[in-house]
């Protein structure tokens, strides 16, 4: 079958399309782009350049009259930093209307999974621990790799950023003296983890660095491959930045190597990775062609040919996203992982009761795991911050959805049951509804369950289950009498839930 796989970035909108045989085998068959830079003043003002936004839209009714003529069976088009910083609503309804083209906005933290894919498959780790990072027009991904995610997050910094957002300098020298302090004030808060991990080397991506390094080669540098990868020396990156801060335009389109169409944003892109690496004390990196397109197109094929892959590389994602959460809000670890497994422990014996899907009980772990993280701002309406932070976080594997339904659940593990004044809950359709209001009342027993937060309780079964009563019984060490005294108080939201009577007692 033939897929296409379009990136609608802040520079370009790129199209690749691939053919994909039974086995997963995939073969690019036609590649285009178009320079519609959506990226134009939104860093600066929030909003998409109308300008822009036609040149954008042309461009996507050719690449839609592309697609049925190369009888693409599956498209999909992922918009990036330009898009999710903009009002784009507009933007992508009038794509979908006008091209059939749907597209859905990626977090950034989902576009550093899809980079980590690409190179993950295509690149030797052999042992060593990389720092990755993929220069954008209005963002930049870094995570840091040994083959599973150690550190991953996305940073407010690209190429068409800096250049708007210090076009005001006097002059030239003003600018990359701003871009460069600005560079170093972004990455700080993340300097100290990141300097944790024992980086062995570089992998950068995306087109800038290509081109950077290609301009390298094409002067002077050193020319060194691995397994027919480049390799970029941050000496000869810093020479090669040194002597364009001091060139004019004009000179600068003359530079060998150089894309003349990133003339304007190459000084930038320059600044930019330099000031990585050089913060991260990395003397060399490999520079891939692999990016978003080949993570994305990764991801489809493993789903469709060996979802076993594509499960387990997905469990370890979340499972990575929602540790990077619990570390950066404090959380009580104990706390939210007895939790935790109370909750899934109830989802799994009571699954005649709440009849929900199996895909369901990822969602409950991970309302769970982080249901008690609003208190780093306020105890008392710990379970209001709690569904702000989770919603607002980029949590790496999950979808917004799919986040919104996390949030939800653990605002209701304690205080009322959802109300027609809830208006993130009114949002949701009257089936998620019920999955919110089911799950929040298993995460609400789990966390009576552990009121003491001695993880006490060891073991839940049911010992009767009818049409008006719900009858556990709970083993663990002590008396459980703080943890029975708690269910009782807040049984009601799981009676009036699942309209049975509940009675939990101790074996």
């Amino acid at each position: 079958m033939r897929v296409a796989i379009i990136d609608v970035g802040s520079n370009n909108i790129k199209l690749e399309v691939f053919e994909i045989d039974e086995k997963g085998n995939s073969q690019l068959i036609y590649d285009e782009k178009v320079a519609a830079r959506l990226g134009h003043d939104v860093f600066v003002h929030r909003k998409l350049n109308p300008k822009n936004m036609e040149i954008a839209i042309e461009g996507l009714k050719n690449i839609a009259r592309i697609l049925k003529s190369l009888q693409v069976e599956r498209t999909f088009a992922l918009g990036t930093a330009a898009l999710r910083e903009a009002d784009s609503q507009e933007f992508v309804t009038r794509a979908r209307k006008e091209t059939g083209i749907k597209i859905r906005v990626i977090s950034g933290i989902e576009e550093a999974r899809l980079v980590h894919n690409a190179v993950l498959a295509y690149t030797p780790f052999e042992g060593r621990t990389f720092f990755l990072n993929d220069i954008g027009g209005g963002s930049t991904e870094i995570s840091v790799s040994n083959g599973k995610l150690l550190f991953v997050e996305s940073l407010r910094l690209g190429t068409v950023r800096l250049k708007e957002l210090f076009a005001s300098a006097r002059d030239d020298k003003e600018a990359y003296q701003m871009m460069e302090r600005y560079v170093d004030k972004i990455l700080a808060p993340y300097l100290g983890e990141l300097l944790r991990h024992k980086i062995d080397m570089g992998i950068s991506t995306g087109g800038t660095a290509r081109n950077l390094c290609e301009i390298v080669r094409s002067n002077g540098g050193t020319k060194e491959e691995e397994k027919g990868i480049p390799v970029l020396y941050t000496r000869d990156l810093k020479d090669l930045v040194s002597q364009m801060k001091k060139m004019t335009p004009k000179e600068i389109l003359k530079l060998q190597g150089l894309d003349s169409a990133r003339a304007d944003i190459i000084v930038p892109g320059g600044i930019l990775l330099l000031g990585l690496l050089q913060n991260l004390r990395i003397d060399r990196s490999l520079v891939s062609n692999r990016g978003l397109r080949d993570g994305a197109l990764i991801d489809y094929i493993y789903h469709k040919v060996n979802k076993k892959i594509y499960q387990e590389r997905q469990n370890e994602y979340r499972k990575r996203g929602l540790e990077i959460i619990s570390n950066k809000y404090n959380i009580d670890k104990k706390h939210a992982e007895q939790t935790a497994k109370l909750a899934l422990m109830l989802f799994r014996i009571l699954k005649a009761l709440h009849n929900l899907p199996q895909k369901y009980e990822e969602i409950l772990y991970g309302a769970a795991l982080l249901h008690d993280t609003g208190r780093i701002i306020d105890y008392a309406n710990h379970h209001k911050h709690s569904q702000y932070l989770i919603q607002n976080s980029a949590i790496l594997g999950f979808s917004d959805h799919e986040k919104t339904l996390m949030a939800l659940i653990a605002r209701y593990h304690r205080k009322s049951m959802p109300k027609s004044t809830h208006i993130e809950f009114q949002t949701l359709s009257p089936p998620e509804q019920q999955v919110v209001t089911k799950l929040a009342a298993l995460l609400r027993l789990a966390d009576s369950l552990d009121r003491s937060y001695s993880s006490s309780v060891k073991n839940i079964t049911v010992k009767n289950l009818s049409s008006d009563k719900v009858h556990l019984v709970v083993e663990g060490r002590g008396d459980l009498a703080l943890e029975l005294w708690s269910v009782e108080k807040k049984k009601d939201f799981f009676e009036k839930t699942f309209g049975r009577r509940l009675k939990v007692e101790k074996v």
